[in-house]
């Protein structure tokens, strides 16, 4: 999935539950499990879009890339 899928699963998703995008990437942030399996798959190309990078160490989830 690129960009352009993911931001159409965020913004149909974000449509039905009458938010915006970024609340609904917040959200997901707080609850994952409330969302259907692709539209946590799209809010990971989004994220990775955005310049994070999964951590998963000492309990981070996201974090921003570092600059080389």
């Amino acid at each position: 999935m690129r960009i352009k899928g993911a931001m159409t699963i965020l913004n149909k998703e974000a449509k039905f539950l009458g938010m915006t995008v970024e609340e609904v990437v917040d959200f997901i942030d707080n609850s994952p499990m409330a969302f259907p399996v692709k539209t946590l798959q799209a809010y990971e190309v989004y994220k990775m879009d955005q310049g994070y990078r999964w951590s998963g160490v000492n309990f981070e989830t996201w974090v921003k890339k570092e600059a080389a």
